[in-house]
Order: structure tokens, then C-alpha cells, then sequence
């Protein structure tokens, strides 16, 4: 069923609850959280719903297990006594006002699907309260779970790219003698053409930062709000995209366009994946490119 998934997403949540079924765990979630952009998504189907929305309101960005299992390499299975204590553990707020109380035991166990970029991808389960040792059939059945999950992920991105409109799939933009790049909805750069690399490596009006574009002229406020208004849920009063000039110098400035991408709707946006999939094109001309082009 999880690969059934990928084309359709209402069957995430009977897959997962599979997997939990096949371990005897009593919780299993996916859970993605982008400390940049301070939003988080997960897809639980065990957990109350009073307190899977109480965790997103708040201890998703106050969780001290975050820090500890971004740490760890994609794919690594590990177990929540390898982060932390247990004495200790049981000790904070997180575990007391939150876990307790949703019936997760102090047993629990997860994998990174993604990590970088300040976005992290987890799929992690749970005991019930008093089953508080993982054993080893179940370690066993979720590594053997986890590789089917990481190919379905990758699938699923892999769709979700071809899903694009045609004239702005990669390997059509990558001769363009203008700079083109596909960004996500936080200024990530998804991907860049030759030119667009260039453009970055020039040390002129634009440039990356810890992967995502920014203006070094002063306009990134609205740079960063042209591309924010490319998203899909997003509401502006100018309607999405648009374009501003970027100085580069004197008498020289780029021409930067921000334009929207809307794939085909073939393939489901999943939020709690974590995914970097590209919500705008923004595409630069220089002087040079424009009298090329005419």
C-alpha cells in the first residue's frame, strides 16, 4: 500500500497505520518541520487529534529531541535512548505535558527521511505507556519498513517534478541563455541552469545563503515576497510573481522575474514529506541576454 500512495495520498494514513499494525506499536507518524520558515507537517493517524493540533501550535519548535535527531544521517535507525537519557528525559516538559498525556511511551523509535537545508523529515512510532522497551522484532520490522518508505518518497518527488508543465521541466531550461531557477515556497534554490550559475558565482546582485536566493541590493524583502506570493495557498494583493531590478552596479542592474509554477495536479502535495518542490521560476536577464534575445 505505501507505493499505492504515492499516486494517491488518502492512502498514507492506512499504510502508515500498517506498519504500526505489523510492529504492535501504539503511534506512528511522519513528521516534517523547516526551522527557517518555522512551519511544520506531519500526517499521524493515531494520535488525538487535540494533541497532534496541540504539538503544531507549539511543541514543534520547542521539542529537545529535534536538535539531537537532526544529527543523525539519513536512513539511521535509532532509538530515543540514544538521544537522551531516559532519567532525564522523563523529566522535561515535552515528555510530561505532551507525550504522556497522548499516550506515547518513553519506547519509541525513528529515521531521518531528509535532513538539510534546516528541513528535517522523520518517520518515527511509539509503544503504549507501559510497554517501555522496543524490541528486537520490531527494530527489524521497521528497518525493513523504512526502505520502502525512502523509495516511495523518492518516487513520489520524482512525480511531483515531472508533474511540472512541460516548458520548465530542467532539462529544457538548462541551454537558455538566461539565468532561469525553480525555487520552493522559502527562497530554496530546487534547481539552476548554467547561466543562473554563473550569475550566482559572479558576486553580483544575487547570491545563495545556506541554499536559498537572495538580492545584495537591498530589494530582498521584495524578492523574498514575490516568491512567497507564488505559493499555492498564498493570497496578494497583486496576484502572484512579478519582477523587480537588482543593481549591480553603476549604470548596470539585473532584471529579475518571479513567475508562478502550477503542475498538472496529477500527482498529490504532500507537506509533511518535506520536499523541496519548486513553487516559482524566477528567470534574470542581464542587458547583455536581452539584446541577444531581440
Amino acid at each position: 500500500m505505501i507505493y499505492e500512495a504515492v499516486l494517491d495520498d488518502t492512502l498514507w494514513p492506512s499504510a502508515l497505520t500498517r506498519i504500526a499494525d505489523a510492529m504492535g506499536t501504539a503511534q506512528i507518524g511522519l513528521l516534517s518541520l523547516d526551522r527557517r520558515a518555522r512551519t511544520y507537517d506531519s500526517i499521524a493517524p493515531r494520535t488525538d487529534p487535540v494533541m497532534d493540533a496541540i504539538f503544531k501550535k507549539y511543541w514543534a519548535f520547542h521539542n529537545p529531541l529535534w536538535p539531537r535527531t537532526i544529527a543523525r544521517p539519513v536512513g539511521e535507525v535509532f532509538l530515543l535512548d540514544s538521544l537522551i537519557p531516559r532519567m532525564d528525559f522523563v523529566a522535561t516538559p515535552f515528555f510530561n505535558e505532551w507525550m504522556r498525556p497522548a499516550e506515547f511511551s518513553i519506547a519509541s523509535m525513528g529515521a531521518n527521511l531528509l535532513v538539510g537545508n534546516e528541513i528535517s523529515t522523520n518517520l518515527s512510532v511509539a509503544n503504549a505507556p507501559g510497554k517501555d522497551e522496543i524490541t528486537g522484532e520490531q527494530t527489524l520490522i521497521f528497518k525493513a519498513a523504512m526502505q520502502h518508505v525512502e523509495r516511495a518518497v523518492r518516487i513520489h518527488r520524482e512525480l511531483r517534478m515531472r508533474d511540472l508543465d512541460h516548458d520548465t521541466a530542467p532539462d529544457r531550461l538548462e541551454c537558455l541563455h538566461r539565468g532561469v531557477m525553480l525555487v520552493d515556497g522559502t527562497s530554496r534554490v530546487v534547481f539552476a541552469n548554467a547561466a543562473a550559475r554563473a550569475l550566482l558565482n559572479s558576486a553580483g546582485g544575487l547570491a545563495l545563503e545556506a541554499g536559498c536566493l537572495r538580492s545584495r541590493d537591498g530589494s530582498d524583502a521584495l524578492l523574498q515576497g514575490l516568491i512567497v506570493s507564488c505559493k499555492r495557498k498564498a493570497h496578494t494583493r497583486n496576484g502572484p510573481g512579478g519582477g523587480i531590478s537588482i543593481h549591480i552596479g553603476p549604470r548596470r542592474s539585473l532584471r529579475v522575474t518571479v513567475t508562478p509554477l502550477r503542475a498538472k495536479g496529477t500527482v498529490a502535495e504532500l507537506p509533511w514529506l518535506g520536499l523541496q518542490i519548486p513553487v516559482a521560476m524566477v528567470t534574470v536577464s542581464t542587458p547583455s541576454t536581452e539584446k541577444s534575445l531581440s
